[in-house]
């Protein structure tokens, strides 16, 4: 241990290996058998998939034979654990013990998700892309393929769709151990029996065996790595946020990088640490910088660690570093790599080796991204060379580099002088008008003089650039009619106080009106009517379901095509765990974790110690926790497993009647024992760091989304692909509790769904490729007809409920919770919020019941959001209809994720108990057919079976509904309405506020008018509301009876608080003496009214129109309304939009 101290201690100085050491020797029969294997030599065994930089938890390359002929071995001294002699497989060559340990933190910017993930591969110390088809010449710029659906690019690409957002990684890495493998590595059983398994030919009709190989085994494998710890800590900026509060994201960068140095003892520069004072301070909460910019990924590889936030510890757990440092060399992981492709393990110059070869190219190119920006520029220009879709301003006013606001308040201010109506400056002639504007007490601009004229049109328009509004200052109009110029007469003036908009107004003066325009636009992510609200900056609405990020999206299909990549239509393979997530929005939390927990946002220990038990301790053994669970059959149109096994995971004796044990670490290093069928067991924790939360507009989306937790292609090998029809069938999930609880809500009201969810893993294996059947399963098939038809298909839908549509090929256990909330999209509008609201809150307080700090900002925000609210209590209560599922552990507590205030040690205990009863978290699928011997009727018959199943239970969508308001122009659900740029209602078509409606005035006609003794009436009308004059009807000369029919239209109007409609009836005379023959004000309503006036000088017929907003009803539209579905409609479809497939023709018996 005392050279273990040495290195430890002397590395956090010096950035140079300060221990290099290689004692190896060979072992006689005695030593090899008693010796364990060194640290991490396990791990280059398991494959590598490029797409999503993992380990793939199955091994390529078996580690687990050291012996050699002569039952020799190889050990080496460790010096790092009492130079105690450790083994190595055969296939490790040049394994020495030297220790690295970075003496700074890494500190790096990116203004893109598209910047961030392209770097995700630097642990890749070779090119990967050697010897693949990968290559595409001149659109290598355009294309992203390492680390496209990586967990770091699910994190941070969803982000960039709604807002405006840089990315800083910190990290720091410290290596033990590096080794090399050899150039003819022992193959495991497992991936030579998958090889074998693969079509002679690689073809589009031969496709889908390939990448079944592909996504168990990898696209690579190791051939030399590095091993230690390593923490990387990516932290989400809003760019414009943080400008607001006086801040560059370069600062944040820094003073984040200074934090990081803090916690693992590294001197920081004084000066940055003064700036950084400084700066914190500027800052509404005045915390640290980590503390502040809390939305973070952090992935911890190697080691043992409680503390989630290892980089940023140091004042809430100063020597959790050390700690996590000590135990590197019991535990390390994979710090740096260097691959090679699997087909590279087969012969040379076989027709295998090139099919393999061509289909990891093509399996890539299609889980690879396109780089293509989304917009143009709104403000500034695309000037950086590192970020082509990056805008930048250059010498603006008021916003910094990234376009942003430096300060709240700032708007554009345009001000049109639009006419004057009925001056009267002159007895004895007409007005030669011209108008004074004035910004804040100081006079911007006088309009030209328009001579002899009561009725000016001066269209003048004043653009007073970027100004702060935020003060309350105001605009003021003074109208003049010019004599002398010393002796001009002011006919009147106003002032308007500026706010946020467009809006046309007047001023009513003693000698006449004036008819004006504020456009009033605030700077770039500001909101408010004075501009200092903080205003979220998202991509176009149409675009975001086809993108991932906000300037990256799947390949197109006519770009791979003319790649020769075999296309599947539609794809299953584009990108699917990116884009089920269209909407995501994760929130950082610091776990307090239990001392058995890791507390990363990914692994921080990969354990695999697996020996070969004696029939004694085999026979005494437990079986590892959850090892069964993979033998049950699976359901994939209710997403259940059906509680009948289909293999049999009670078999684990073998012939000589030994077994496999495995050391569970989470369980005190009990050995336990796995089933024969169970392969690659690797206890690996990972929970997540944060709260996953998605929004979906309709039930057909959120059903859609239930079969994320499906790790590969499920239609694999199924005949459940119906062409261009494909995107109107609802597959997977259809029957499930959440389809139950969801679809029937959308036939009575508008409904949106938002779930939060977390997951915590601590078990994986893959179930052979071979395994056990359960001799009930094959009971079952031995009874099945030899013919499937519409005579026996009974026969053969009883095997499917019973025992499922498929089997699990490979699981991840643990532990997962999922609250689905709805929200009546409408109801929720009128209590202030939007439905984005709802699920930003929902998130954070999800994020409180799981002990971690919410984002600061968002809290301050839901807390105003939650005083808009008649109840004025959580969310979580307020919105509290609500499917929760949690799978595996112990837990009382029904709503878990929402159980801060209730029972704020729920959530803790329950992952307590997560390694004693874990559930499956996600698994891999292969239909039941599978099973059976290839090339057999009994396969071929099941197989058609199990795809008509599943089509029967299927949904068709299809929109019930005309939109009764807006459009369907959502990319992401094409039967959704909404609706854009229109007064008092949101994108959801919803109104904003209660008392909203549409008001149309019909002057109709007058009766009995009598004005003039001599004459009939030239009798007009004007109409005001609430007090303000809105239009004036044409003249008609001469007739007591005039029928004007005029329409006036005065859009959307707040009509709750009785405002009323006046009508003045005038005789014209000489403009400035008019007589007034009567006047009548009417309260409105909802409703369609015709009435009449009766005056002292005849009748005035009109109708009044007044028809409330979307989802309000009552008198004065004050009351919710919900928006079911057609009644004719109702009881044929299962939601909103949907009805079961039965009502469309398939080929199915």
């Amino acid at each position: 241990m005392f050279l273990l101290n040495i290195c430890i201690y002397t590395s956090l100085m010096l950035s140079l290996p300060q221990c290099t050491y290689q004692s190896c020797t060979e072992g006689t029969p005695r030593q090899c058998l008693d010796a364990e294997f060194a640290p991490g030599t396990n791990l280059a065994g398991e494959g590598f998939d490029i797409t999503n930089m993992e380990r793939k938890g199955a091994f390529v390359l078996d580690m687990n034979q050291w012996k050699r002929k002569d039952k020799t071995c190889t050990l080496c001294s460790n010096p790092y654990l009492e130079n105690k002699k450790q083994k190595l497989p055969l296939s490790v060559l040049d394994w020495i013990a030297k220790q690295s340990c970075s003496m700074k933190v890494s500190s790096t910017l990116h203004r893109s998700s598209e910047s961030l993930v392209s770097s995700s591969s630097s642990s890749v110390e070779n090119n990967w892309k050697v010897n693949l088809d990968v290559d595409v010449g001149d659109k290598s710029g355009s294309l992203m393929l390492a680390g496209t659906n990586s967990k770091l690019a699910e994190y941070s690409m969803g982000k960039t769709k709604n807002d405006k957002f840089s990315f800083t990684s910190q990290s720091m890495s410290c290596e033990y151990y590096s080794y090399r493998v050899s150039s003819t590595p022992k193959l495991h059983r497992e991936f030579k029996k998958a090889v074998k398994q693969l079509p002679k030919v690689y073809s589009r009709e031969n496709k889908q065996p390939f990448y079944k190989l592909i996504e168990t085994f990898g696209t690579h494998y190791v051939t030399k790595v590095k091993l230690g710890g390593s923490v990387q800590s990516v932290t989400s900026i809003r760019q414009c946020q943080a400008s607001l509060q006086g801040l560059s994201v370069e600062e944040v960068q820094m003073c984040l990088e200074a934090e990081a140095s803090a916690s693992i003892k590294v001197i920081t520069i004084k000066t940055e640490l003064k700036q950084c004072q400084k700066d914190i301070e500027k800052t509404e909460s005045k915390s640290s910088f980590y503390g502040h910019f809390n939305d973070r990924f952090t992935e911890i590889k190697g080691g043992h660690t409680t503390e989630p936030d290892l980089l940023f510890s140091a004042d809430k757990n100063p020597s959790a570093y050390k700690e996590w440092l000590k135990s590197l060399p019991h535990n390390p992981d994979i710090v740096s790599n260097s691959l090679s492709p699997l087909h590279e393990l087969l012969p040379t110059n076989t027709p295998l080796r090139k099919n393999l070869r061509l289909a990891i190219s093509h399996y890539i190119l299609e889980k690879a991204l396109w780089k293509n920006c989304s917009e143009r520029c709104q403000a500034g220009i695309k000037s950086d060379q590192r970020d082509s879709c990056v805008c930048q301003c250059h010498n603006e006013l008021a916003v910094n580099q990234d376009c942003c606001p430096t300060r709240k308040g700032m708007a554009r201010v345009i001000i049109t002088v639009e006419r004057g109506a009925g001056l009267w400056g002159d007895h004895s002639t007409a007005t030669d008008g011209y108008v004074k504007v004035f910004f804040n007490g100081q006079m911007m601009r006088r309009t030209h003089v328009i001579n002899n004229n009561n009725y000016p049109h001066w269209a003048t328009v004043i653009d007073l650039g970027t100004r702060d509004v935020s003060s309350g200052h105001r605009v003021r109009f003074e109208v003049w009619d010019q004599d002398n110029t010393w002796d001009d007469d002011l006919l009147g003036q106003c002032e308007k106080a500026l706010s946020a908009g467009v809006k046309q107004d007047l001023c009513n003066m003693q000698h006449g009106q004036l008819f004006y325009k504020l456009d009033v636009k605030c700077a770039p992510s500001l909101s408010g009517a004075l501009c200092k609200d903080y205003k979220a900056s998202p991509m176009s609405q149409s675009l975001k379901e086809l993108y991932v990020s906000r300037h990256a999206h799947p390949v197109p299909k006519a770009i791979l095509l003319e790649m020769g990549v075999f296309v599947d239509e539609p794809s299953p393979l584009s990108n699917q765990s990116l884009t089920a997530k269209t909407q995501s929005l994760s929130l950082s939390i610091d776990h307090q974790l239990l001392p058995l927990s890791i507390g990363a946002a990914r692994h921080a220990c990969t354990y695999q110690s697996c020996t070969e038990g004696t029939p004694r301790q085999c026979l005494d053994a437990e079986f590892a926790p959850g090892t069964n669970l993979a033998g049950e059959g699976f359901d994939i149109t209710n997403m259940e497993r059906k509680g009948a096994f289909v293999l049999d995971m009670n078999q684990w004796k073998r012939k000589d009647k030994t077994c496999t044990l495995c050391s569970n670490p989470y369980l005190e290093n009990k050995k336990q024992k796995l089933p024969l069928s169970v392969l690659d067991w690797i206890a690996k924790q990972s929970c997540s760091m944060k709260v996953s939360s998605t929004l979906h507009r309709s039930s057909e989306s959120l059903v859609s989304s239930s079969s994320s937790s499906v790790e590969n292609n499920w239609k694999t090998n199924l005949d459940v692909d119906v062409g261009d029809k494909s995107g109107s069938l609802m597959l997977a999930g259809t029957n499930s509790k959440l389809a139950e609880y969801s679809m029937g809500k959308t036939k009575n009201d508008k409904f949106s769904f938002t779930s939060q969810s977390m997951s915590c893993e601590y078990y994986s294996y893959r179930v052979s490729s071979a395994p056990k059947l359960h001799k009930e399963f094959r009971k079952a098939v031995n009874q099945l007809p030899k013919v499937y038809s519409p005579q026996f298909k009974q026969r053969f839908n009883k095997l499917i409920d019973t025992f499922g549509t498929h089997y699990v090929t490979k699981v991840k256990l643990g532990g997962s919770v999922q609250s689905v909330t709805s929200i009546r999209q409408c109801q929720a509008s009128l209590q202030g919020v939007s439905v984005e609201d709802v699920q930003m809150c929902l998130a954070a307080e999800a994020s409180a019941s799981i002990k971690g700090k919410t984002l600061k900002t968002e809290a301050k925000q839901c807390q105003q959001d939650a005083d808009k609210m008649e109840s004025k209590s959580s969310f979580s209560g307020l919105f509290n209809d609500r499917f929760t599922e949690i799978k595996g552990g112990h837990t009382t507590e029904p709503d878990l994720l929402f159980s801060a205030d209730k029972d704020p040690s729920a959530y803790k205990e329950w992952l307590k108990s997560l390694p004693h009863n874990p559930d499956i978290v996600s698994n891999s699928l292969s239909p039941l057919h599978e099973l059976l011997p290839t090339n057999t009727p009994l396969r071929k018959n099941l197989r058609l079976a199990i795809s008509h199943y599943i089509l029967e239970k299927a949904l068709w969508k299809n929109c019930s509904e005309r939109c009764q308001a807006g459009i369907k122009s959502d990319q992401r659900d094409s039967c959704v309405c909404q609706c854009h740029n229109e007064l008092a209602v949101n994108q959801d078509c919803c109104p904003t506020r209660k008392g909203m409606a549409r008001v149309i005035i019909t002057v109709e006609r007058g009766a009995g008018l009598w004005g003039d003794h001599s004459t009939a009436t030239d009798g007009y009308v004007k109409v005001f509301f609430n007090g303000q004059m809105m239009r004036r009807t044409h003249v008609i000369n001469n007739n007591n009876y005039p029928h004007w029919a005029t329409v006036i239209d005065l859009g959307t109007r707040d009509v709750s608080s009785g405002h009323r409609v006046r009508f003045e009836v005038w005789d014209q005379d000489n403009t400035w003496d008019d007589d007034l023959l009567g006047q009548c004000e009417k309260a409105l309503s909802a409703g369609v009214k015709q009435d009449l006036c009766n005056m002292q000088h005849g009748q005035l017929f009109y109708k009044l129109d007044v028809k409330c907003a979307p989802s309000l009803s009552g008198a004065l539209c004050k009351d919710y309304k919900a928006s079911p579905m057609s009644q004719s409609l109702k009881e044929l479809p299962l939601s909103n939009q949907s009805l079961t497939a039965k009502t469309q023709k398939f080929d199915v018996k």
